[in-house]
């Protein structure tokens, strides 16, 4: 792509790298970036097993024949969205840690 046809925008852009990280930056600058891309990462993972078990919850909601069955079915999905988010917060802490450390080591940000 020449200079004379881009716009102000692409040539910004063209400087970024995936994960909009810009390019020969210092490791401790990139690192909310990775942390960041990370994270998004996770909550994307997260939404989608959380909807999956909502849809689940729902079809077995819609299958129950009287109260007694709701009440357990509720109380069941009350019981795995509880675990599931404490799941899920382990989970991103795990990224996040796992994000920040592999970048300290990987660019020796920090001494080893």
């Amino acid at each position: 792509m020449s200079h004379g046809n881009t716009t102000d925008a692409e040539r910004i852009a063209s400087a970024f790298t995936w994960p909009m990280v810009p390019v020969g930056a210092d490791p401790l600058f990139r690192m909310p970036f990775e942390i960041g891309i990370a994270m998004y990462r996770q909550w994307l993972g997260a939404s989608s097993r959380l909807l999956q078990d909502q849809s689940a919850y729902l079809q077995n909601l819609a299958e129950c024949a009287d109260p007694l069955n709701m009440l357990v079915c509720q109380t069941e999905f009350a019981e795995k969205s509880v675990v599931a988010g404490l799941d899920e917060l382990r989970r991103g802490v795990d990224a996040i840690t796992d994000t920040a450390c592999e970048q300290l080591t990987v660019d020796r940000a920090l001494p080893q």
